[in-house]
């Protein structure tokens, strides 16, 4: 069962690319996002320790059923409907921000909204249905993408056409002090643990996490491939021209395979199938919160029947979806990510100490 937590924590760190980290990283590259990068990875693995930590104290619960335990319903709810907005929020950066690569790269002439739509409701799907097929779908979806992100990644670091020389000229600017924004980017890396919110009613009483080493070293990698690396190609100020900095990266590269000859088509491809899958996650995931206040809820990880209220509940989320695209442009979805970034590396580390707290509390009472 630890590979389902390592799932959720690859699916974070790989779509980091479409949630802008790199762009915001690379803004700030000769003010704090070098130094911001060794903090985040700090910030980040003591997060992770300390959140599966306490989350093993409470095997086959949820975040809410945890709160419920121990905290007054008033408090519960407000968390519950703040938690949900801020899944909600993540993903549908992710998914709208896809919506305009597809646009910008496969088909300028198509409509955004349209494009929107059809990758909303294939997601919207996916969330309605139970925890235990949503943890499936990731399994399987990973196990099919993640060799071949993994493989481009591979390819981009050891392609010629990259200058090691402008990796040095950024890497010798670690000396400036690191930035609130620069630091909630390089985090975010780590940020898939704190799925186990949800996903942790999955595992059994005599559950343990195991080899919880992986996740800093796995996200210390990805993190300096994806900011180093396309500095490395498109030069210290060139790097600058992008909002979709890793598409135009993939777009560099070439392979001699074939019907794969441009690397981009097959990067979007791939991330396509990221992002639903992330999409899926994080609207199960604010579903099961918003569920969570109802009366007579209980929560199940394979139930028989859908509920008619994981219908509704997802509809709200995509017309929320289709409004935000209409009322934001790319300029402001990349100013709003920015702060909620910020906003979220706050929110999960209130997430963790008050679970910290509960479960030392949990275990002191025991």
């Amino acid at each position: 069962m630890n590979r389902y937590v390592f799932y959720n924590f690859i699916l974070v760190s790989f779509i980091n690319l479409m949630l802008f980290v790199p762009h915001i990283l690379i803004q700030a590259r000769y003010n704090g996002a070098v130094a911001s990068i060794p903090v985040g990875i700090v910030i980040g693995t003591i997060l992770v320790y300390m959140y599966t930590s306490a989350m093993a104290r409470f095997p086959g619960k949820g975040l809410p059923e945890i709160l419920k335990q121990h905290c007054p319903k008033w408090l519960v709810v407000i968390s519950m409907y703040s938690f949900a907005m801020m899944w909600w929020m993540g993903t549908t950066i992710v998914v709208i921000a896809y919506a305009m690569v597809i646009n910008r790269f496969f088909n300028p002439d198509a409509n955004t909204i349209v494009i929107l739509v059809m990758l909303i409701l294939a997601c919207g799907y996916a969330a309605t249905r139970s925890t235990l097929s949503v943890i499936f779908v990731i399994e399987i979806g990973l196990i099919v993408n993640a060799p071949i992100i993994i493989f481009i990644l591979f390819k981009a670091v050891r392609s010629p056409q990259l200058n090691w020389d402008a990796i040095r000229v950024v890497a010798n600017y670690v000396t400036h002090m690191p930035t609130l924004t620069s630091v909630a980017a390089a985090s975010f890396i780590f940020t898939g643990y704190i799925n186990l919110s949800i996903f942790n009613r999955l595992f059994s009483p005599n559950f343990r996490f195991k080899f919880r080493w992986i996740y800093p070293v796995f996200g210390s990698v990805i993190l300096l491939i994806t900011f180093f690396v396309p500095i490395g190609f498109h030069g210290t100020e060139g790097v600058n021209q992008y909002i979709y900095i890793w598409s135009v990266t993939a777009d560099s590269m070439l392979m001699q395979y074939g019907f794969i000859e441009r690397v981009l088509f097959l990067f979007l491809i791939v991330f396509l199938n990221l992002t639903l899958i992330y999409t899926m996650a994080g609207w199960h995931q604010a579903m099961e919160f918003i569920k969570s206040c109802f009366k007579n809820y209980k929560p199940e990880i394979d139930s028989p029947k859908t509920p008619a209220s994981n219908y509704v509940i997802a509809s709200i989320f995509a017309a929320l979806t289709i409004l935000y695209l209409v009322l934001t442009n790319e300029k402001m979805n990349v100013f709003i990510t920015t702060y909620w970034l910020a906003l979220r590396m706050f929110v999960e580390a209130l997430i963790v100490v008050w679970v910290f707290i509960l479960s030392r509390k949990g275990s002191k009472a025991a």
